[in-house]
């Protein structure tokens, strides 16, 4: 066994225990990696660089960018009040159903073009005012949005990071990256089943007698001023202009870059004063920067060293010699699902999609189509606090306790397995 090869299994070994140990924030793990890839010459300093060049690094910036500005400019409170005085005037015994209906639509369509991460934040200021009003469990309120973003954000390239680092893995191996509306496919029939159980059984949602924290930063009640009113409008129309160039790439083959769109729409609004620089940055911080490069570096390292290889050579083993399309898709599913529950869902995409490549070349088979069963699987972040940063991040705002989600959350992971395995090669075929 080569150096090189030891290093690449001593990096995936430390990626793996930096995400697992609670009390190592994930970004670290880039830290200890890089070192140990270029001194076992796994790969070459310049090459460590590069994980910083790749356009799907870009895409998660500007995302969070945006998501820092709709944030600064109260957008994301204008939103909330929104639902907040759709539900004001119902009454009855259905009435806490219709809340989570709504809750469900805005927070998971938001989810299409935001982040779901960011939009389960800004719906936080919603939650505890409808909580309040209403006399209903903000944690249970929480974790409905959780899963209501994250189902949402599962249905195009940018609503999640596990879907972007899964056209990372696609990049890198220089394959044909997917498109804005690739996932939805499979995404938007587990987001309206998922709904569908969400709203219904909204009473298996963990519950507790709960207050609202007095000292909460949040506030649902913000006053907006004509001049904060422009700003909205601004960065609104900026945001909906990077997305429309987002879809005109996916559709057709537009001459700039979206990602330079992005990138010229965000300095046209500090230029403008609508935002201030630390506003756009502050969502994109050192820790998100780190974080990011640690995934493309595993990403690169499983590519380059053979490894990913390696690993599609014994999930091929376990196969044996089938070319029966639902029974790939459901092992490919199932060990990724797994996987995201102890990982991290952008972690797990960034880990097993290079794998996926891998297998797909050794069957003769579309990359894209398994590389997406994959990125499936690792949005199933539903039975584990520790599953993907929207669950972490959320959690700190509630009395949620660690099997709240695995209660609520195991029939979406059915709901999920179920489509993919039985939507997935239909239309988007392995062969």
């Amino acid at each position: 066994m080569s150096m090189a090869t030891i290093g690449a299994i001593l990096t995936l070994i430390v990626f793996v225990a930096v995400l697992a140990t609670p009390k190592l924030p994930n970004w670290f793990c880039f830290l200890i990696m890089a070192p140990i890839v270029v001194f076992t010459g796994t790969m070459d300093a310049d090459g460590v660089y590069a994980v910083l060049s790749s356009s799907s690094f870009h895409l998660m910036a500007i995302i969070c960018m945006f998501s820092g500005m709709i944030a600064a400019t109260g957008l994301d409170i204008v939103m909330g009040n929104a639902l907040d005085k759709l539900t004001g005037n119902v009454s009855g015994k259905k009435k806490e159903m219709l809340i989570f209906a709504i809750l469900y639509l805005a927070s998971g369509l938001v989810s299409f073009v935001l982040q779901n991460s960011y939009v389960a934040m800004a719906f936080l200021p919603v939650i505890f005012s409808i909580a309040k009003k209403n006399k209903i469990s903000h944690s249970k309120m929480i974790l409905f949005v959780i899963y209501a973003s994250t189902l949402g954000g599962a249905c195009t390239l940018i609503g999640t990071p596990t879907n972007i680092y899964a056209n990372t893995a696609l990049e890198e191996a220089g394959l044909s990256l997917f498109g804005m509306f690739d996932f939805a496919w499979v995404g938007i029939p587990i987001f309206i089943l998922g709904g569908i159980y969400m709203v219904v059984m909204n009473r298996w949602c963990p519950s507790y007698e709960e207050t609202v924290p007095s000292n909460s930063e949040i506030e649902a009640a913000t006053e907006i001023t004509p001049e904060m009113k422009k700003k909205q409008m601004v960065v609104g129309i900026s945001f909906l202009l990077f997305v429309l160039a987002l879809i005109l790439d996916s559709l057709t083959d537009i001459t700039v870059n979206p990602n330079f769109i992005g990138y010229a729409l965000i300095a046209v609004s500090v230029l403008t004063t609508v935002v201030k620089p630390k506003e756009v940055i502050t969502s994109f911080g050192v820790d998100m920067v780190l974080f990011c490069a640690g995934i493309n570096l595993i990403i690169a390292v499983m590519k380059n060293s053979g490894l990913g290889e390696v690993f599609g050579s014994i999930v091929l083993s376990i196969l044996g010699d089938t070319h029966n399309l639902y029974l790939i898709t459901a092992v490919l599913f199932l060990g990724s699902a797994i996987a995201t529950q102890f990982m991290n869902n952008m972690a797990t995409a960034g880990v097993l999609a290079p794998i996926g490549i891998s297998i797909a070349e050794s069957m003769g088979a579309n990359p894209q189509a398994i590389v997406l069963a994959i990125a499936i699987g690792a949005g199933c972040s539903f039975l584990t606090p520790i599953a993907s940063g929207t669950n972490q991040t959320l959690m700190i705002f509630t009395n949620l306790k660690f099997t709240d989600f695995a209660k609520f959350g195991w029939p979406l992971v059915i709901i999920s397995f179920i489509c993919c395995v039985g939507i997935l090669p239909l239309v988007f075929p392995f062969f």
